[in-house]
């Protein structure tokens, strides 16, 4: 029984998927189908050397994205407060020979006005110091913002 389902042949699926059909598949088999017709040359479109056009699609128009007018602001704001603050510490060395110069003699000596900005000057340089990086963070996330949504 089993030498008779071996022998049978299936025209139903091909040889090559019968068993022992891979040799017999390749007489079966009929001639390759024929070559497409070839296409007639067309002569290629006449280019002018001067109008070179571009094959892309055009790139989408994307406005500048609007300006923080508090950006230049902030920026004068942080120069200020680093300018004055470095001006209140300098302020000592600056006005110290000016001061006792004008002093006259036999007045008792009176705390000028500079000896207390010694005390501003750390907090105002923190603060503008504090106000350019937060300017620059605040920067770089808009920028990252805008290229990733144009990419």
């Amino acid at each position: 029984m089993s030498d008779r389902v071996q022998s049978t042949y299936d025209p139903r699926y091909e040889g090559i998927y019968q068993r022992g059909g891979a040799t017999e598949s390749a007489s079966r088999m009929a001639s390759p189908a024929p070559l497409a017709p070839a296409l007639p040359d067309e002569p290629a479109p006449a280019v002018e050397t001067s109008a070179i056009r571009e094959v892309a699609a055009p790139a989408q128009q994307v406005g500048a994205p609007p300006r923080n007018p508090y950006d230049r602001w902030a920026w004068i704001t942080a120069g200020v407060l680093v300018a004055l603050a470095v001006f209140f510490l300098a302020a000592p060395s600056i006005y110290a020979q000016q001061y006792m110069e004008a002093l006259p003699m036999g007045q008792s000596y009176v705390s000028p006005w500079y000896d207390r900005t010694i005390f501003a000057a750390p907090v105002l340089l923190l603060l503008g110091i504090t106000t350019a990086i937060a300017q620059l963070f605040v920067l770089s996330i808009r920028h990252t913002m805008t290229t990733v949504r144009t990419s």
